[in-house]
């Protein structure tokens, strides 16, 4: 009985199946050493990148052991490139659905911004009527403004509350106006076109890291170097104009998990921004003078500081999302004198035009604590900063001898 001739593997099969496995080896290497900036945007990048690193491996040993089944010929090569075309066709489909679902999702969220200010203030209601003998209070700021705590209240709720509470205030209502991204520009362009209208009797302004997000002009979010006008930061609408396919999407994503290299950090004292900074909150405080309405100024606490643990270091956002691009990250010493120059402005500002300061930065402790990141606070902060700002804002506006007079 004849036997059937098992086929023989030529010599250059051998080097090209060496030289497969060899690239496999170093393609799957590569997704251990992701970029943290990418890993920095939920849990999304995450899962792929875990995916990738169980299922690589199966993919390249089914790949060898298909190819040495076709080459002994026990699988039939045709029915190979059946399922391989299959597979491609499904694939096709299946993106073109995933794609529209992606498009669908940003046209939902295109009412989120604002051609002028980025993001579209935060929407707000008066419970009085002008002509009332209210106190109104306006809080102006960023996100450290504006977001609540984890049971959805705010520090102007709180704020409000002990006043009228603790301090026998009835007659002040505390209006939380603060918007994430916002700078001092944002905030002046929001005060003149939408809220001084209102002719507030107190604004409370507090501002400092967005502002000094500005001057890394190589982050990310920016797309040239600095202006002072703050031109050349496109900030959250940055998910518009970079806005492409979900296979653009994806290919960011694979390629910011795949060897990423060491990056240039930079290390600095020198913040241009400021100069614009200053000039914006001038501005406001002249805007606001001429209605009679009092200035109040506010640091901005923040978790930065010269000696910081690992895990502190771990949360913060400007290190790992804001001030970094591909090649460049503002070290923490840049970010630190950056915070520190700011809230020094800040209080330069209230002393050279006779203003309130309330010297939050000073309050809260530099500790996980109180900071969940850079500047953003956990629930106990709350408890800790609203009677602080009560307390000085009925020291510094003298609600009571208000009340009195009226």
């Amino acid at each position: 009985m004849e036997q059937k001739k098992i086929p023989e593997f030529a010599s250059v099969e051998y080097i090209f199946g060496a030289m497969f496995v060899a690239l496999g080896i170093y393609i799957y290497t590569g997704f251990f050493f992701p970029d943290e900036y990418t890993l920095s945007f939920g849990i999304f990048p995450s899962i792929i990148l875990w995916v990738i690193r169980i299922l690589f491996p199966f993919i390249i040993a089914g790949l060898i052991v298909l190819f040495i089944r076709v080459r002994l010929k026990k699988t039939d090569h045709r029915a190979v490139i059946m399922f391989f075309m299959a597979m491609l066709f499904s694939t096709i489909i299946a993106y073109q659905f995933a794609d529209k679902l992606y498009q669908d999702w940003f046209d939902r969220n295109r009412n989120k911004y604002h051609p002028y200010l980025q993001l579209v203030p935060q929407e707000y209601h008066l419970r009085s009527d002008s002509s009332s003998q209210v106190i109104r209070i306006f809080c102006l700021g960023g996100s450290t403004t504006e977001l609540a705590d984890s049971k959805g209240k705010d520090w102007e709720s709180r704020v409000e509350t002990i006043l009228k509470n603790e301090y026998g205030i009835t007659n002040v209502e505390v209006y939380n106006l603060g918007r994430e991204w916002y700078t001092t520009l944002h905030t002046l362009i929001n005060y003149e076109t939408n809220l001084r209208q209102h002719k507030p009797s107190v604004i409370l302004i507090m501002q400092s890291l967005n502002d000094l997000l500005h001057n890394a002009d190589f982050s990310v979010f920016s797309h040239d170097t600095f202006r002072e006008d703050y031109g050349h930061f496109y900030g959250p609408v940055n998910r518009i104009i970079q806005h492409g396919s979900l296979l653009d999407k994806m290919n960011s994503i694979v390629a910011g998990l795949w060897y990423a290299y060491p990056k240039e950090v930079i290390t600095t004292d020198i913040f241009p921004g400021i100069v614009s900074y200053e000039r914006n909150l001038k501005t406001i405080i002249e805007l606001a003078k001429n209605d009679s309405t009092k200035i109040i100024l506010m640091t901005e606490p923040s978790l930065f500081k010269s000696v910081m643990s690992t895990d502190e270091i771990s949360v913060l956002g400007m290190l790992k999302v804001e001030a970094i691009n591909e090649h460049k990250v503002w070290s923490l010493q840049t970010a630190t004198n950056g915070m520190q120059q700011y809230n020094s402005m800040m209080k330069t500002i209230a002393k050279n035009h006779n203003l309130p300061l309330i010297d939050l930065d000073s309050v809260v402790p530099k500790s996980l604590t109180y900071f969940r990141d850079d500047v953003h606070y956990t629930d106990t902060t709350f408890s800790l900063i609203a009677p602080f700002i009560a307390h000085e804002l009925n020291r510094y506006i003298g609600i009571q001898k208000t009340m009195k007079t009226k």
